[in-house]
C-alpha cells in the first residue's frame, strides 16, 4: 500500500509538471534513477508512476528507460483552436467540439485535483447549493416541460467552481478564456423535465464523490455529464 502512495504522489507530481510545460512535449523526464533519488523513493514507484503516466498518454518510455514527454491532445486542441480564431474562422461544428474536448480535458485534471484537496468543503457546499437550486427549479415549475438556459447558468457555475478550486494558473488561464465562447452556444440547448432530473442525479453523485474523495467515480461520472451534453451540442444548428 505504501508503494502505491508513493507512487501516487510522484504520478501527480509529474504530472502537474507537464500541464504546468515545466516539461514540455519532446523533452526527456529526468532518469528514473535521478526520480527516485529526487523523490526519496525506490526505483519500483518511479517505475509504477511512470507506467501510469505513459498509460494516460502523457509520456512515452523508450526502451524501458528513456521517459519522453508526449504532445497532449490538449495541447493539440488549443493550437487548432488558436489557429481558427487567429484567421477569423466563424465556430462550425469540429470546431465547437474540439473547444469542447479542450474543457473536457481541463475539468478532469481538475476534478483530479479537487478529489485530493483535504481543504474542499467549501467548494463542495457551493456545488451542493448549485444542485439544490437546479432542483427548486424543478419544483417551481411543476407544468413545464422543457427548460432552457437557466439550467446552463447553473451547470456553468457547477464546473466553474471545479475548476476555480485547481490550483493550476495555465489551465484556469485556458478555461477563462474558452469556456464563454462555449457556453454562448451551450445556453442555446434545451433540457426535458426527464433529462434535467437526471442531470440533477448525477451532479448529486459528483459531489457525493467529491466528498468521499473517490477520484476515478468523479472522473467518471464528469465525463457522463460532459460528453452527454457535448453529444446534445452536435444538434444545434451552426
Amino acid at each position: 500500500m505504501a508503494n502505491n502512495t508513493k507512487s501516487a504522489r510522484i504520478e501527480a507530481s509529474l504530472e502537474q509538471m507537464i500541464l504546468d510545460h515545466q516539461f514540455k512535449p519532446g523533452d526527456s523526464l529526468p532518469s528514473q534513477k535521478e526520480l527516485a533519488q529526487r523523490f526519496g523513493v525506490s526505483p519500483r514507484s518511479v517505475r509504477e508512476a511512470l507506467n501510469s503516466l505513459e498509460v494516460k498518454g502523457l509520456v512515452s518510455i523508450v526502451q524501458g528507460k528513456n521517459t519522453v514527454v508526449n504532445e497532449t491532445s490538449l495541447d493539440r486542441f488549443i493550437e487548432s483552436l488558436s489557429s481558427s480564431m487567429l484567421t477569423g474562422q466563424d465556430m462550425d461544428r469540429q470546431l465547437l467540439m474540439n473547444l469542447f474536448q479542450v474543457i473536457i480535458t481541463i475539468e478532469v485534471e481538475a476534478a483530479r485535483g479537487l478529489s485530493r484537496d483535504p481543504e474542499r468543503k467549501k467548494t463542495l457546499l457551493r456545488m451542493h447549493k448549485v444542485v439544490a437550486d437546479m432542483r427548486a427549479l424543478l419544483e417551481d415549475n411543476p407544468m413545464a416541460e422543457e427548460f432552457g438556459k437557466e439550467v446552463q447558468d447553473y451547470e456553468k457555475e457547477f464546473h466553474q467552481d471545479i475548476i476555480s478550486a485547481y490550483d493550476n494558473q495555465i489551465l484556469m488561464s485556458i478555461y477563462d478564456s474558452l469556456s464563454p465562447i462555449l457556453y454562448l452556444h451551450l445556453r442555446r440547448l434545451t433540457y426535458t423535465r426527464d433529462e434535467l432530473e437526471k442531470e440533477i442525479n448525477e451532479l448529486e453523485y459528483v459531489v457525493e464523490g467529491f466528498s468521499s474523495g473517490t477520484t476515478d467515480l468523479v472522473v467518471a461520472l464528469i465525463l457522463v455529464i460532459l460528453n452527454g451534453t457535448k453529444t446534445k451540442c452536435e444538434s444545434l444548428e451552426m
